[in-house]
């Protein structure tokens, strides 16, 4: 090829219009015009070049995961499930030790309904002017100091009872009954909410500025099962290490028919 023919070739070539491309602007926080033209060129191919699935993998994990702790220190009384079991939100799952303050409690309210008759008496008295208002009122203030008390006694006890703050299921049990826990060991058990699945896909960022947050995608399920699911969440920020977007997605699954880790990718 002589020296014409380069020249007149360049000249043919046509020019690449980037402001065509607003993806780009979106999803890196530059114009590619501002690049030379191999930057131009490569950046092209990077927009026009097709994602496939098997390049976007993931792994399906449980909506939550609650590390169930004891709030204070002490020794475990009982263990109420098993690894394994369903459990609804609010249950207890164990319990520490409470028989001290069970006995506070039981003194508290005798305390309190001892105070209360005193009082009930008081009132009737002062309707017959046979008692004074002062003598009603320190009534009335010793009665909402045992009361006070007896909540206090309640709200210790509340505290070493350990509850499920999900419907979900215990898949693992580190404490027995007997042995104690500390401040700095309190982990108890752990608990899992498997009806809603979450995916956590790291997608080429002009891939993540085609889904929208609220959005459905399908996904593919151990590179068998196609499922709906829901875009919660679309990162902000593109990772400068790997040069993608995490996207996370929540998988319905009320009947527990998935599982937990399974391989997960985006469908065609």
């Amino acid at each position: 090829m002589n020296r014409n023919q380069e020249t007149t070739l360049i000249t043919r070539t046509p020019r690449l219009h980037f402001a065509d491309f607003p993806t780009f602007r979106i999803c890196f926080g530059f114009r590619v015009s501002d690049f030379g033209f191999p930057a131009r060129l490569a950046a092209l191919l990077l927009l026009l070049a097709p994602v496939r699935a098997a390049d976007i993998l993931g792994y399906t994990e449980p909506y939550r995961i609650i590390t169930v702790s004891a709030a204070e220190a002490g020794v475990i009384a009982e263990m109420l499930v098993a690894e394994g079991a369903v459990v609804k939100k609010g249950q207890i799952l164990a319990k520490l030790d409470t028989a001290t303050l069970q006995a506070e409690l039981e003194i508290a309210k005798a305390e309190a309904r001892l105070q209360a008759t005193r009082k009930q008496r008081l009132d009737e008295l002062a309707t017959a002017s046979r008692a004074s208002p002062d003598e009603v009122e320190k009534a009335r203030t010793d009665l909402s100091i045992k009361e006070a008390h007896v909540r206090k006694f309640e709200a210790m006890i509340e505290t070493r009872l350990m509850r499920s703050a999900v419907d979900g299921v215990v898949t693992l049990i580190k404490r027995d009954p007997s042995e104690a826990v500390s401040a700095a060991d309190s982990h108890v058990l752990t608990v899992v909410q498997i009806d809603n699945l979450t995916a956590n896909l790291f997608l080429p960022p002009a891939k993540a500025c085609q889904l929208k947050a609220g959005g459905q995608a399908t996904l593919l399920l151990d590179d068998r099962e196609k499922v709906s699911a829901t875009i919660e969440f679309i990162s902000p920020v593109t990772d400068a290490a790997s040069g993608t977007v995490r996207v996370k997605f929540t998988i319905e699954n009320a009947g527990h028919t998935h599982r937990s880790g399974a391989r997960c990718t985006l469908a065609e």
